[in-house]
Parts: C-alpha cells; sequence; structure tokens
C-alpha cells in the first residue's frame, strides 16, 4: 500500500466518528499565489474568498455526483440549509483547530442542520482536515469506505463547507441529506 494512503487511512476517525478523515503527512510546499489557484495549488494561509468557496462547492457537488452517476445513482442536489450547517461546522472546527463530527457546543450532525430548519428522513456527514484540493479530498473520502458510504448512500441533497483555521489548514464538511416527506 502506498505509504501516504496507508497514513491517510490509519488517520481516519473510521469507529469512532465514521466519515471523517484527518490529513496526510505531506512535505512540504512553496508558498502559493494569491489569486485564484489552480486546483493543486490552494493558498492555505488566507480564508477562503466567496468566489472561491463558490467554486469549491460546486466542484465538490460535481465530484460527489460523477461519482454517483457512475454507479447508477441520482444527483445530489444542492440544500442551503445543508450548506449553512456544513459551512458553520466547517468554520467551528478551523476555529477549534479540531476534526470532528462534535460542534463545538458538543453537537451532533443531526442537531445542526435541524438548527438549519433541516426536515430530513436521513443525514450523513463526512468532515476532513488539511491541505487538500478538492480532488485530494474526494479521493480520500472514497478510499474510506465510510467517507463512500455517505456519498453513496441514500441521499438526494448536500451542502458543503470549507474553512480555513489559523493553522493554515482547510476544514472540510459535507452534509447529506434526504428531506422529510410532508
Amino acid at each position: 500500500m502506498d505509504p501516504s494512503r496507508r497514513r491517510f487511512l490509519m488517520t481516519a476517525c473510521m469507529s469512532a466518528a465514521p466519515g471523517c478523515a484527518g490529513a496526510p503527512a505531506r512535505p512540504a510546499q512553496a508558498p502559493a499565489r494569491r489569486s485564484f489557484q489552480p486546483l493543486d495549488e490552494p493558498d492555505h494561509a488566507t480564508p477562503i474568498l466567496p468566489e472561491e468557496l463558490s467554486e469549491i462547492r460546486t466542484r465538490i457537488i460535481e465530484s460527489h455526483n460523477k461519482i454517483r452517476a457512475g454507479v447508477k445513482l441520482g444527483k445530489l442536489v444542492p440544500s442551503q440549509k445543508l450548506t449553512l450547517a456544513a459551512q458553520a461546522h466547517a468554520e467551528d472546527m478551523a476555529a477549534r483547530r479540531k476534526m470532528s463530527h462534535s460542534g463545538g457546543d458538543g453537537s451532533s450532525p443531526a442537531d445542526r442542520v435541524k438548527r438549519r430548519g433541516y426536515r430530513y428522513r436521513r443525514v450523513g456527514e463526512n468532515v476532513a482536515y488539511g491541505h487538500f484540493t478538492e480532488d485530494r479530498v474526494m479521493k480520500g473520502w472514497m478510499e474510506s469506505r465510510h467517507h463512500k458510504d455517505n456519498i453513496l448512500g441514500g441521499f438526494s441533497e448536500i451542502g458543503v463547507g470549507c474553512a480555513v483555521g489559523e493553522d493554515g489548514k482547510r476544514y472540510w464538511c459535507v452534509n447529506f441529506g434526504l428531506p422529510a416527506t410532508r
């Protein structure tokens, strides 16, 4: 097994918090330029600009839907309520410099989406942290059984959040939902 993949899988929170992954060890990189970065050169030292966050969300959703289409599953539709919950949790993790499915206030993923008014039959969450590009975080999630189960799960909606902590790392949160029927 590739050593970087092994480190990624070893840092994944498989049993205590399914659907989360830590950053694999990675050699130092030269400082990145500011302005929109190519997918393989994100700028980790500065906050994510609103336009960049919108592009990140679009690419993450497209990646999820491409994977789902490959196994004949329906597309995930963006949900504003799931997005607000995911972004708030990404920001909370970044502020605490701690990747977790538990919020700083002890909240669960279900608690956070309920606060945003999301009524659901089923919810799921994937989290990750590190100097990831969208492609790399998706690859890591697909190599983890619990993450992959969420990506290919019985959900119809998605929300994506990403924030940069003072440690310069990106904190990722994706919420999945199947809305309640009325």
